[in-house]
């Protein structure tokens, strides 16, 4: 919705833009007047690489959004599982290890992924994580016949942790960013500089295609942050149903 909004908001803007450049009388004949075949098969060049370099960039931060996205649920049903299996014990150290579960996703759910954009858990996170080792080394003690699989368990949720870690940071590198961001403005720009005698066809073309560059655009920055609001950002829905069905 947020995105929709952004992409609304820039057809009002480059239609006032256009008005303003087709009503100037000077500007507008000089285009219009202009031999613009060689300018319109330059044009055709910047569109081409412009589509080359979006392709590559939504290829691969898609590519990265599912596999975080998986990574999520993953670590979900691994949470879960352990659930399940310590449900079973009926005693102290699975009380613990029920209540550190539990905790953990209620700090997951009132802190979200605000603090991990540099691909390190929080500092709090941490904090919570170790509790949640240590409770599991108490079933240990009490059980050692149960070490192997509450540990593998443990495991699985901290390989889950640190893959969504992995991919929540994952970018595309500054340079592929900047000569997105130029040939999106340079593939918004120029169609103003290339006349049609039809103003409103004029009108229809020019608006169509800068409008799609501007939301593919907009698409892949979204994309590429992963973390921050937007079309596509990482949400704690999947930890707040997991913590609903537990308290049932």
């Amino acid at each position: 919705m947020a995105n929709l909004r952004k992409i609304i908001l820039f057809f009002i803007i480059f239609s006032g833009v256009f008005y303003f450049l087709r009503s100037n009388a000077y500007l507008s004949n000089r285009i219009l007047l202009a031999d613009l075949t060689g300018v319109v098969a330059l044009y055709s060049t910047i569109g081409l690489i412009f589509s080359f370099i979006s392709t590559f960039a939504i290829q691969k931060e898609w590519d990265n959004w599912n596999s975080l996205r998986d990574s999520v649920r993953e670590e979900v049903d691994s949470i879960e599982e352990l659930w399940l299996w310590v449900d079973h014990l009926k005693n102290e150290a699975g009380e613990r290890i029920k209540h550190s579960i539990l905790q953990y996703l209620e700090l997951m759910i009132r802190n979200g992924f605000r603090q991990e954009g540099d691909g390190d858990q929080s500092e709090e996170g941490g904090q919570m994580l170790i509790r949640f080792r240590d409770s599991i080394m108490d079933v240990s003690k009490d059980h050692p016949d149960l070490t192997t699989t509450s540990f593998s368990l443990f495991s699985d949720i901290l390989r889950h942790i640190k893959d969504r870690l992995r991919f929540s940071s994952r970018h595309l590198p500054e340079i592929v960013y900047g000569v997105l961001t130029f040939a999106t403005i340079l593939t918004i720009t120029l169609p103003l500089l290339i006349g049609v005698r039809d103003i409103w066809l004029d009108y229809v073309f020019t608006s169509s295609i800068a409008t799609l560059a501007f939301a593919i655009y907009t698409v892949i920055r979204d994309l590429n942050q992963p973390l921050r609001p937007g079309g596509w950002h990482l949400t704690t829905r999947d930890y707040e149903r997991l913590l609903a069905r537990l308290k049932k």
